[in-house]
Protein backbone atom coordinates (compact mmCIF):
# COMPACT_ATOMS: atom_id res chain seq x y z
CA UNK A 1 0.00 0.00 0.00
CA UNK A 2 2.81 2.42 0.86
CA UNK A 3 4.46 1.78 -2.51
CA UNK A 4 1.22 2.47 -4.38
CA UNK A 5 0.71 5.72 -2.48
CA UNK A 6 4.31 6.74 -3.23
CA UNK A 7 3.86 6.12 -6.95
CA UNK A 8 0.56 8.04 -6.90
CA UNK A 9 2.28 10.92 -5.10
CA UNK A 10 4.99 11.07 -7.74
CA UNK A 11 2.49 10.99 -10.60
CA UNK A 12 -0.18 13.34 -9.26
CA UNK A 13 1.67 15.81 -6.99
CA UNK A 14 5.36 15.73 -7.95
CA UNK A 15 6.00 19.25 -6.62
CA UNK A 16 4.38 18.74 -3.23
CA UNK A 17 7.69 18.30 -1.43
CA UNK A 18 8.75 21.80 -2.39
CA UNK A 19 5.33 23.51 -2.32
CA UNK A 20 3.49 21.58 0.41
CA UNK A 21 4.60 23.88 3.19
CA UNK A 22 2.70 26.68 1.48
CA UNK A 23 -0.46 24.57 1.56
CA UNK A 24 -0.37 22.96 5.02
CA UNK A 25 0.13 24.81 8.31
CA UNK A 26 1.02 21.74 10.40
CA UNK A 27 4.56 20.49 9.77
CA UNK A 28 3.54 17.11 11.24
CA UNK A 29 0.78 16.69 8.61
CA UNK A 30 3.12 18.00 5.92
CA UNK A 31 5.72 15.31 6.73
CA UNK A 32 3.03 12.61 6.85
CA UNK A 33 1.92 13.53 3.32
CA UNK A 34 5.41 14.36 1.98
CA UNK A 35 6.59 10.82 2.67
CA UNK A 36 4.56 9.81 -0.38
CA UNK A 37 6.27 12.35 -2.66
CA UNK A 38 9.81 12.21 -4.03
CA UNK A 39 12.45 14.36 -5.68
CA UNK A 40 12.06 12.43 -8.91
CA UNK A 41 11.82 8.98 -10.39
CA UNK A 42 15.33 7.93 -9.27
CA UNK A 43 14.50 8.87 -5.68
CA UNK A 44 11.17 7.01 -5.89
CA UNK A 45 12.86 3.95 -7.43
CA UNK A 46 15.46 3.80 -4.66
CA UNK A 47 12.75 4.04 -2.01
CA UNK A 48 10.60 1.37 -3.68
CA UNK A 49 13.63 -0.94 -3.90
CA UNK A 50 14.26 -0.38 -0.19
CA UNK A 51 10.61 -1.08 0.60
CA UNK A 52 10.74 -4.33 -1.40
CA UNK A 53 13.89 -5.44 0.41
CA UNK A 54 12.36 -4.80 3.82
CA UNK A 55 8.98 -6.29 2.88
CA UNK A 56 10.34 -9.51 1.41
CA UNK A 57 13.64 -9.79 3.24
CA UNK A 58 12.04 -10.04 6.67
CA UNK A 59 8.73 -11.67 5.71
CA UNK A 60 9.60 -14.96 7.46
CA UNK A 61 10.35 -13.19 10.74
CA UNK A 62 7.15 -11.23 11.33
CA UNK A 63 3.41 -11.63 10.99
CA UNK A 64 1.27 -9.67 8.52
CA UNK A 65 -0.30 -7.82 11.43
CA UNK A 66 3.12 -6.84 12.79
CA UNK A 67 4.18 -5.68 9.32
CA UNK A 68 1.13 -3.45 8.91
CA UNK A 69 1.67 -1.99 12.38
CA UNK A 70 5.39 -1.38 11.66
CA UNK A 71 4.50 0.42 8.41
CA UNK A 72 1.89 2.66 10.01
CA UNK A 73 3.97 3.45 13.07
CA UNK A 74 7.04 4.22 10.93
CA UNK A 75 5.14 6.94 9.06
CA UNK A 76 3.74 8.46 12.25
CA UNK A 77 7.03 8.24 14.14
CA UNK A 78 8.96 9.95 11.37
CA UNK A 79 6.48 12.83 11.18
CA UNK A 80 6.74 13.20 14.96
CA UNK A 81 10.55 12.95 14.95
CA UNK A 82 11.11 15.47 12.15
CA UNK A 83 8.54 17.86 13.60
CA UNK A 84 9.64 17.91 17.22
CA UNK A 85 12.86 15.99 17.95
CA UNK A 86 15.22 16.87 15.08
CA UNK A 87 13.32 19.44 12.99
CA UNK A 88 14.12 19.93 9.32
CA UNK A 89 13.09 22.69 6.90
CA UNK A 90 11.37 20.35 4.44
CA UNK A 91 11.14 16.65 3.69
CA UNK A 92 10.02 14.12 1.11
CA UNK A 93 10.38 10.40 0.49
CA UNK A 94 10.08 7.15 2.38
CA UNK A 95 13.69 6.69 3.46
CA UNK A 96 13.13 7.69 7.10
CA UNK A 97 10.18 5.29 7.42
CA UNK A 98 12.22 2.60 5.64
CA UNK A 99 15.04 2.97 8.17
CA UNK A 100 12.44 2.52 10.93
CA UNK A 101 10.98 -0.57 9.23
CA UNK A 102 14.42 -2.07 8.58
CA UNK A 103 15.63 -1.57 12.17
CA UNK A 104 12.40 -2.84 13.76
CA UNK A 105 12.16 -5.92 11.53
CA UNK A 106 15.87 -6.63 11.95
CA UNK A 107 15.58 -6.64 15.74
CA UNK A 108 12.50 -8.87 15.61
CA UNK A 109 14.30 -11.26 13.26
CA UNK A 110 17.39 -11.35 15.48
CA UNK A 111 15.23 -12.08 18.52
CA UNK A 112 13.35 -14.84 16.74
CA UNK A 113 16.50 -16.55 15.42
CA UNK A 114 18.69 -16.10 18.51
CA UNK A 115 19.35 -19.85 18.92
CA UNK A 116 19.87 -20.52 15.20
CA UNK A 117 23.32 -19.28 14.20
CA UNK A 118 22.91 -20.40 10.59
CA UNK A 119 19.91 -18.06 10.26
CA UNK A 120 21.16 -15.26 12.53
CA UNK A 121 24.62 -14.46 11.12
CA UNK A 122 23.31 -12.75 7.94
CA UNK A 123 21.10 -10.61 10.18
CA UNK A 124 24.13 -9.51 12.19
CA UNK A 125 25.83 -8.56 8.92
CA UNK A 126 22.78 -6.44 8.04
CA UNK A 127 22.88 -4.82 11.49
CA UNK A 128 26.56 -3.95 11.03
CA UNK A 129 25.76 -2.59 7.55
CA UNK A 130 23.00 -0.33 8.89
CA UNK A 131 25.29 1.02 11.63
CA UNK A 132 28.10 1.60 9.12
CA UNK A 133 25.72 3.36 6.72
CA UNK A 134 24.46 5.72 9.41
CA UNK A 135 28.03 6.51 10.49
CA UNK A 136 29.15 7.12 6.90
CA UNK A 137 26.22 9.46 6.30
CA UNK A 138 27.64 11.86 8.88
CA UNK A 139 30.51 12.45 6.42
CA UNK A 140 28.57 12.26 3.18
CA UNK A 141 29.29 14.58 0.27
CA UNK A 142 27.07 16.21 -2.39
CA UNK A 143 27.60 13.30 -4.81
CA UNK A 144 24.85 11.31 -3.13
CA UNK A 145 22.56 14.35 -3.10
CA UNK A 146 22.96 14.76 -6.85
CA UNK A 147 21.97 11.12 -7.44
CA UNK A 148 18.48 11.62 -5.97
CA UNK A 149 18.00 15.21 -7.13
CA UNK A 150 18.29 17.11 -3.88
CA UNK A 151 19.62 17.09 -0.34
CA UNK A 152 19.31 13.85 1.59
CA UNK A 153 17.60 14.23 4.97
CA UNK A 154 20.03 12.26 7.10
CA UNK A 155 18.02 13.38 10.12
CA UNK A 156 15.19 11.20 8.82
CA UNK A 157 17.49 8.19 8.48
CA UNK A 158 18.78 8.62 12.04
CA UNK A 159 15.30 9.24 13.40
CA UNK A 160 13.82 6.33 11.52
CA UNK A 161 16.52 3.94 12.70
CA UNK A 162 16.17 5.19 16.29
CA UNK A 163 12.38 4.74 16.19
CA UNK A 164 12.74 1.28 14.69
CA UNK A 165 15.18 0.23 17.39
CA UNK A 166 12.88 1.56 20.14
CA UNK A 167 9.85 -0.15 18.63
CA UNK A 168 11.74 -3.40 17.99
CA UNK A 169 12.92 -3.45 21.61
CA UNK A 170 9.37 -2.77 22.80
CA UNK A 171 8.07 -5.67 20.69
CA UNK A 172 10.78 -7.97 22.03
CA UNK A 173 9.98 -6.89 25.60
CA UNK A 174 6.30 -7.58 25.01
CA UNK A 175 7.12 -11.00 23.59
CA UNK A 176 9.29 -11.86 26.61
CA UNK A 177 6.57 -10.71 29.04
CA UNK A 178 3.98 -12.83 27.24
CA UNK A 179 6.24 -15.90 27.47
CA UNK A 180 6.75 -15.36 31.20
CA UNK A 181 3.10 -14.60 31.92
CA UNK A 182 0.98 -16.30 29.22
CA UNK A 183 -2.37 -15.44 30.84
CA UNK A 184 -1.95 -11.64 30.56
Amino acid sequence: MIGILAIAGQVFVPDFARQGLDLIDSFFIYVLVAQFTHLGWVHLSLNLAGLAIVAWGFSNHRSHREWLFVQLLSLLWLAFYLSWIEPVQWYCGLSGALHFQFAACLLLALHRTQNKLALAWPLWVLAAGLIAKLILEWNSDPTTDSLVGGPIAFEAHRGGALGGVLFGLAMIGRSLRLKQNPTS
